[in-house]
């Protein structure tokens, strides 16, 4: 996953923040002007560039390759066969794991209904009702789905749109907590 440095995870969650706070004040946001069409009773409250990313398995494939010979070369052949083949398979096997991969990037429209990403090959609208649970760190909006596997959705700041879609969808003000730090560096070493 993309890492972002400490003071970009403090700016993020800075500005999460300060959102919660205005909200808790009794500031609302204003719906925003969009070039998307929104049907009466929608309106656009953030917009911003994002990267979807689904969790999903990989290819695990791999060539097996075989080679032999006579002697102390055909030896070393088989050898270095067998030890080439050990790494592609540990390689496919990495490649296999579930994990979030990227599907998709564009311009994503937070709404009082849904996110609405305007993505390089397809539309993708996330409607808040299909959402199950959801969180966020400093990079991405993570959502559970309750039709398809999780989904992330990494934009800048991650913790101000998860805050501001808390709010839209479910009238919660919450203020989203940085993940505990993880080796020398914080925010994910």
């Amino acid at each position: 996953m993309w890492q972002q440095s400490a003071e970009q995870a403090h700016t993020a969650m800075a500005a999460a923040d300060r959102l919660a706070q205005g909200l808790t004040s009794g500031w609302r946001p204003a719906a925003i002007q969009v070039p998307v069409h929104l049907p009466e009773g929608e309106g656009c409250f953030a917009q911003e560039d994002t990267q979807v990313l689904q969790y999903l398995e990989g290819d695990g494939t791999y060539l097996h390759t075989t080679s032999f010979g006579f002697g102390f070369v055909g030896l070393a052949m088989t050898m270095g066969s067998a030890i080439g083949n050990h790494a592609r398979k540990q390689r496919a096997m990495q490649e296999a794991a579930a994990r979030y991969r990227p599907v998709e990037a564009g311009r994503m429209y937070l709404t009082n209904h849904r996110f609405a990403v305007q993505g390089r090959q397809q539309w993708i609208d996330i409607w808040f009702e299909d959402i199950r649970m959801s969180t966020c760190d400093a990079t991405c909006v993570y959502l559970t789905l309750g039709s398809s596997s999780p989904v992330a959705l990494r934009v800048w700041p991650a913790p101000y749109h998860f805050t501001l879609y808390r709010w839209l969808a479910h009238g919660q003000i919450v203020h989203p907590q940085p993940p505990p730090a993880i080796g020398p560096g914080g925010w994910g070493g």
